[in-house]
């Protein structure tokens, strides 16, 4: 098959040539990484630019893609500590960085995919194939990277992206290259390894991912993705759920496949049976008590979130919810503020048994609503200047025309890099929030901490819940809750949910 992929075009006579000489390429980088990082990473990503657009011989463009490879390796974790923990939207210098970061593995991919193109062209190959094999392993880690500094920035995709990526493991599997290792490389990267991961790590939602979790699941690819098939056999069952679709020659990543959709041109399927057992198994021994892996916090908050984390990857992975409700477009605007502090305050004002409590309501900022469904909305910011956010931030809300208020969690961000406001989106938990009070049943002397009470649906609906700040108090701990002039005595009986400040629990009145 011919590997049609997406690359510039090349002068053979530029107006401004670029440096093309190894040689001197490998000082002046090195020369390059002296300066400050950001700089230094914008210097380089446009230098690759203009080298990917000149016509140069098969083994000088090699020459100088392996140098730039090399110096990204380099630069990539010092960007990604600017920008992968910041919030959003991004400015300064994390917006520089994530940007620059972007742009270095987008080239650096452009770079490998001009050797791989002019390799797959040939009729003979003297060396065999093993020059073959490692332009497409190095095109697939390339364009993990760019995957990588998309979601850590919750940017776009660049276009193409994925149009090639499965341009490229199509090639390899029709070459019968795709589990081939690199030799000089990890025993296990094969191309079909490389592209599972990438696969598997867009089906994960991974514009919801609070920080710090991309680089877990990451690390569990590359431990686990052995157990998941890829192949161009259609399953029994279309529908069927821990089947993905791989829409080749098309530019969007892979999909759930009991979420339907027909698209054109050759598919191929992703089956995760295995690698769902896997997580079900995982998740039997750290309930059960069992160790969590190295690199996770040992404390209880800890546990807990890397435990939600492979609930939400055996969900994405295995049995992917199916939309309930059809978004419907809107044009309402919303005001909207973020914390628990502000949540409690909006929420029927200030608690008189709370000490130390702040004066004034917090300023809200305006969104438009693009879309929305009865579980939550999909919105944008569209004020001059716009509050920092962060996901898994918890907001209070309030629709244009209404007087309700509304608190939700932020679940996802698409971030537009360029400084302005960006698209986020929203899980309603109630539109009915009480302010309360409480602290611990065993210091009666202590102070009230803010408390945000979400009043239970009726019979069939959700139990009653209490938003707390974080860390103060701990799961079956009996509390003193205090609303108006009522009081009660209520246990923590089940933890639900956590993100910046705050903790979620479900709770039963024992007096």
């Amino acid at each position: 098959m011919a590997l049609a992929l997406s690359l510039p075009s090349l002068e053979s006579r530029p107006a401004h040539p670029p440096e093309t000489r190894p040689a001197r390429i490998q000082p002046w980088l090195d020369e390059t990484l002296k300066r400050d990082p950001i700089e230094a990473a914008g210097i380089v990503g446009d230098a690759l630019a203009a080298t990917n657009r000149v016509s140069l011989s098969e083994s000088k463009r090699l020459q100088l893609a392996d140098k730039f490879y090399t110096t990204a390796l380099v630069l990539w974790p010092i960007l990604e500590r600017h920008f992968s923990r910041a919030a959003h939207p991004l400015s300064g210098e994390a917006l520089e960085a994530a940007k620059s970061s972007l742009i270095l593995a987008a080239e650096l991919a452009t770079s490998y995919k001009h050797l791989l193109s002019q390799e797959a062209d040939k009729r003979i190959l003297l060396g065999g194939n093993r020059l073959m094999v490692a332009l497409i392993h190095r095109c697939l880690q390339c364009t993990t990277r760019v995957l990588i500094n998309s979601y850590l920035s919750y940017a776009p995709v660049p276009a193409r992206t994925w149009h090639d990526a499965h341009a490229i493991y199509a090639f390899a599997r029709e070459r019968g290259l795709h589990l081939t290792a690199v030799p000089t490389d990890n025993s296990d990267a094969t191309p079909e390894r490389l592209y599972v991961q990438s696969l598997l790590l867009a089906l994960a939602n991974p514009y919801g991912f609070l920080p710090g979790q991309l680089g877990q699941v990451i690390r569990y690819l590359q431990e686990y993705s052995q157990w998941t098939k890829i192949t161009d056999v259609a399953p029994v069952h279309r529908l069927a759920k821990a089947v993905a679709i791989v829409p080749v020659g098309h530019d969007f990543p892979p999909f759930s496949a009991n979420k339907g959709g027909n698209i054109d041109g050759s598919k191929l399927f992703l089956l995760t049976f295995d690698l769902a057992f896997q997580i079900q198994e995982q998740l039997r021994a750290l309930e059960a008590g069992g160790s969590v892996p190295t690199g996770v916090g040992t404390d209880p908050a800890s546990v807990a979130q890397y435990t939600a984390l492979l609930r939400r990857l055996l969900r994405q992975w295995a049995i992917p919810p199916a939309r309930q409700f059809n978004r419907l477009p809107s044009r309402a605007r919303v005001v909207m503020c973020a914390g628990l502090p502000a949540v409690w305050q909006y929420s029927r004002g200030t608690h008189a048994n709370v000490t130390n409590a702040p004066t004034g309501l917090p300023p809200m900022q305006s969104c438009q609503v693009i879309n929305h469904t009865p579980a939550g909305y999909a919105l944008r910011q569209i004020d001059a200047s716009n509050a920092p956010l962060r996901i898994g931030d918890l907001i209070a809300l309030r629709v244009e025309g209404r007087n309700t208020l509304q608190v939700a969690v932020l679940r996802w961000f698409r971030n537009t890099l360029r400084g302005s406001g960006l698209e986020f989106g929203c899980e309603l938990l109630t539109d009915s929030p009480e302010a309360a009070a409480a602290r611990s049943e065993s210091a009666e002397t202590s102070p009230f901490v803010q408390a945000v009470l979400l009043p239970d649906d009726g019979e069939e609906g959700s139990p009653p819940m209490v938003l707390l700040p974080a860390g103060m108090f701990q799961l079956e701990q009996a509390i003193n809750l205090r609303r108006g002039t009522t009081a009660a005595t209520v246990v923590l009986t089940k933890f639900v949910d956590q993100g910046p400040g705050f903790e979620l629990f479900e709770f039963v009145a024992v007096s």
